[in-house]
């Protein structure tokens, strides 16, 4: 029988489910795997979502990303697949650039999108799994 609980941030201004009211976990633990739910850009400091250019959404995304993974037992170095959404595919190399930085060795597998995203002045939405 399979086990399933909620990944909660340990920095509660991480929790955009709760503080932004939508209808989603943070993450999901099940069967030695971490779901994380799309992650946008937000400021750990205020939880308020935080633009910029694509490079800076793109580094708070994975140090959230750690954060949150940290906060359920697991690292960056666990992800073993992201999916990765651009406002705009021409910002492909500058997201790149930043992305390369926290996977430097035996990247986990990856899709990437260009997607239309829900609110203004975001650039970048990323969604990763990890194992335990």
């Amino acid at each position: 029988m399979s086990q399933r609980s909620v990944i909660e941030p340990k920095n509660p201004k991480l929790n955009v489910s709760r503080n932004f009211n939508i209808p989603h976990s943070p993450g999901i633990r099940a069967n030695g795997f971490l779901f994380l739910s799309g992650l946008v850009s937000i400021d750990p400091a205020t939880g308020e979502r935080k633009f910029g250019t694509v490079a800076e959404q793109t580094e708070q995304i994975l140090e959230n990303a750690r954060h949150l993974l940290e906060s359920a037992g697991s690292s960056l170095d666990k992800v073993v697949r992201a999916h990765v959404m651009l406002n705009d595919p021409k910002d492909w190399a500058a997201m790149n650039e930043v992305y390369r930085r926290y996977f430097p060795k035996d990247a986990p597998a990856r899709s990437a999108f260009g997607v239309t995203l829900a609110i203004e002045g975001l650039k970048v939405e990323i969604e990763l799994t990890a194992i335990e």
